[in-house]
């Protein structure tokens, strides 16, 4: 059935009836698609943002895929490969792992110079649609990102939502106001949360359901002739826009993937904000004609209903709508929001009305280019896009599709109790607050909770509560962000405290005088934590992970065990044991020969100082903990600077050896100072080419790389960028205000 439907969709996208809109290869019309939609993997490489610290990309990321996957009605589901070395990875290009990678350097190829695009979506697909491979690469050379709100930079939710969109298969939208909308500005974070045109979309591509569809055909007045490209809306009984389509090149729309209702359909030409340039090539868009409401008609769940005919008049002087504009306009419910639109003819006496007549629309004031004006929601309106719509006194018509969303106030967060919780979690803790709704999120660090998914609870409208999952440790903000896509945070609300482990320390002794370099090997150890010894501070300290330290011992007292100890910033602390010993500590300086026979059996002579009787040699420890390796045979003591050995039978490829004391425990290791070789019977060379950076030619002549597609979020800037045509990647240009 899924085939069947996917064979019908293209069949009608070779004469472009596009819904909402839908990717489509333009040599031949077909749209593009997953054959598997319920299991469409993706990766997010674990390196992130460079301006985001603590893995704060993931939980945003992951988010923006929520909005997606909290779809119902459909069989699509992105499914995140969460595996530690598909997270290292940085090859995006392998058709087996579609990743979401943030490119700090171009190494893509796809942001060169002063490029104006935010993100990109390349797909690789036959040219039956189907797709082979889908990527999502952030412009960290050019831009900066967030998960704060920091002025200036881009919100990574927001724009990962838009792309995820990509990816599943849909292209732009003419909804001014929907998340699929082609532009972006570092003001607006409302393309987090979908519009029902995408919600729509992605319904349609893979239902899961019955559905109704409204179709028609749209003409013009003054002959008949077809009307092809117009957005044709539907909105549903409070005003809210449902789901929009195209008409085709017959002026036919099928507006697709409805419930049971009544709707308000209209027709609007798309010409700006959103033009014919926004969307993938092989669309064929008219604009010369008036938007027109066409009708309400009602349509059930499993059938079609027409709506015949419908006669457009000629093209008008009034337009509602800019690209300068930050789309979607906010409207928050209960409050005047004060909004401003451009167009052109926005002449006196006009009068703006909105989709949803619950919305009072005030204080308008016309200024020719621009109209500006108080929209007033009920307190209890339902969020969601409506339409604006402009009558001049002359009559002419105009409607913006989706301009406005409505949305509750921001939640705030006021308390969170307890404000400390271990980095490895299992804390209960409670947020209390204002405007808390169901399916909020919460985002705390780099751990993001959810109510819809069970793992935060929203008790109501003031309280929500969780329990905390291990936690990159520091001070993080504790951010509720509302299904709708705003949010409240408190600044530093929670402490994640690091508790440390050691695992192995090495050596275990050291010289009473001091100078003994001691590794210890755990986890959780974090900048500002420090190390004593029997209560003496050991200064000369160096942090090189979370998982090792450094420390050259300070003098002490022969004797012992004392405790070793590692205390962290939060005070938690972790313990071991070390001994001072009146002995110095081994040294081996160089092993000559410096290779031989992995059978063993050949004579070593290692150069250093204060070697003993005691002193035990080992082949192929490691460098770090002194576990592991082999121990040589007939140790020789030739003086305290020399000793002769006899190599083990060894295939260890390390090349460390480690002088340790038998009787203290004290050791130092060389590293690489000696190879074990295996005999061979003849021999050869092999060399790996490396790929090189993407190119169309190199691209398009792979084997079964049909052609790539990529689509562009591109950046209301202030200033100009040239338009990019190469094959069939397209980058949108930056506009001016």
């Amino acid at each position: 059935m899924h085939r069947k439907l996917l064979l019908f969709l293209g069949v009608l996208c070779a004469s472009f009836v596009i819904a909402h809109v839908r990717l489509i290869y333009s040599a031949n019309g077909n749209v593009l698609f997953w054959t598997s939609p319920g299991s469409i993997s993706f990766v997010i490489n674990e390196t992130g943002s460079a301006d985001v610290p603590d893995d704060g990309h993931m939980p945003a990321l992951r988010n923006a895929v929520q909005a997606w996957n909290d779809v119902t009605g459909t069989s699509a589901h992105l499914w995140e490969d969460v595996r530690a070395s598909e997270q290292a990875s940085t090859d995006w290009q392998s058709d087996a792992r579609h990743m979401v990678y943030f490119d700090e350097t171009n190494t893509s190829g796809y942001f060169p110079g002063a490029s104006g695009i935010v993100a990109v979506t390349p797909l690789t697909f036959y040219t039956s649609g189907e797709i082979i491979d889908a990527d999502i690469l952030f412009n960290g050379k050019n831009f900066l990102f967030t998960t704060s709100g920091t002025p200036g930079r881009f919100d990574i939710q927001d724009v990962a939502a838009h792309e995820f969109g990509h990816l599943l298969g849909l292209d732009h939208t003419g909804c001014a106001g929907g998340t699929m909308y082609p532009y972006v500005d570092p003001t607006v974070i409302l393309h987090r949360s979908l519009s029902l045109d995408d919600v729509h979309g992605l319904q349609h591509m893979y239902p899961a359901g019955t559905y109704a569809m409204i179709t028609g055909t749209l003409q013009r007045t003054s002959d008949n002739s077809a009307v092809a490209g117009a957005w044709v809306g539907a909105r549903d009984a409070n005003g809210r826009v449902v789901g929009a389509v195209l008409s085709n090149s017959l002026g036919q729309f099928y507006l697709p993937a409805l419930t049971t209702g009544t709707y308000e359909v209209y027709a609007t030409p798309l010409e700006d904000p959103v033009s014919s340039a926004n969307l993938t090539a092989g669309h064929v868009i008219h604009t010369d004609f008036e938007a027109r409401v066409l009708g309400s008609i009602a349509a059930t769940a499993g059938s079609s209903v027409s709506m015949g005919i419908e006669l457009l008049d000629a093209d008008v002087s009034v337009e509602l709508g800019r690209v300068a504009d930050d789309y979607p306009l906010r409207a928050v419910r209960g409050q005047g929001n004060a909004l401003t639109v451009r167009g052109s003819g926005l002449v006196a006496g006009s009068s703006l009305t909105s989709s949803d007549p619950s919305v009072t629309i005030s204080g308008v004031s016309w200024g020719t280019s621009s109209v500006s004006f108080t929209a007033t929601p009920l307190v209890g309106a339902a969020p969601g896009h409506i339409d604006l719509m402009v009558s001049t006194p002359g009559g002419e018509d105009h409607i913006l599709s989706a301009g406005v969303e409505i949305t509750p106030p921001d939640p705030t967060v006021t308390t969170v109790v307890p404000g400390v919780s271990s980095s490895k979690g299992g804390t209960d803790i409670t947020i209390t607050g204002t405007g808390f709704n169901p399916g909020a999120l919460v985002v705390i660090g780099d751990q993001r909770y959810s109510d819809s998914g069970g793992t935060c609870t929203v008790v109501d409208a003031n309280t929500i509560t969780l329990t905390t999952r291990a936690t990159i440790a520091g001070t993080h903000d504790v951010v509720v962000i509302d299904s709708t896509g705003v949010e409240g945070r408190d600044p530093g609300a929670m402490l994640f405290t690091a508790v440390p482990e050691i695992d192995v320390v090495f050596p275990i002794a050291g010289d009473a005088a001091g100078g003994t370099m001691v590794t210890i090997n755990g986890c959780d150890f974090v900048a500002g934590s420090f190390v004593t010894i029997d209560g003496t501070l050991q200064p000369n300290l160096t942090i090189v992970n979370e998982t090792r330290m450094e420390v050259v011992t300070e003098p002490g007292v022969i004797g012992g065990p004392y405790v070793l100890q590692v205390e962290t910033p939060g005070g938690q602390t972790a313990s071991s044991a070390f001994v001072y010993s009146s002995k110095r500590d081994p040294v081996v300086a160089s092993v000559s020969p410096g290779s031989g026979s992995s059978e063993g059996g050949e004579t070593v002579t290692l150069t250093g100082s204060n070697f003993t009787a005691n002193t035990e040699v080992i082949f192929g420890a490691v460098l770090t903990t002194g576990l592991g390796g082999v121990a040589a045979s007939n140790v020789v003591l030739v003086s305290p600077g020399t000793l002769q050995v006899t190599t083990p039978p060894c295939t260890l490829v390390s090349g460390n050896v480690m002088v340790r004391e038998d009787d203290t425990g004290q050791a130092t290791a060389l590293a690489s100072a000696f190879h074990f070789e295996t005999s061979s019977s003849g021999g050869g060379c092999a060399a790996t080419v490396p790929a090189p950076p993407p190119t169309w030619p190199r691209v398009l002549g792979g084997a079964g790389w049909l052609a790539v597609l990529a689509f562009v979020l591109a950046w209301r800037a202030r200033r100009s960028a040239g338009r990019a045509r190469l094959v069939t990647y397209a980058a949108w240009p930056v506009p001016n205000d």
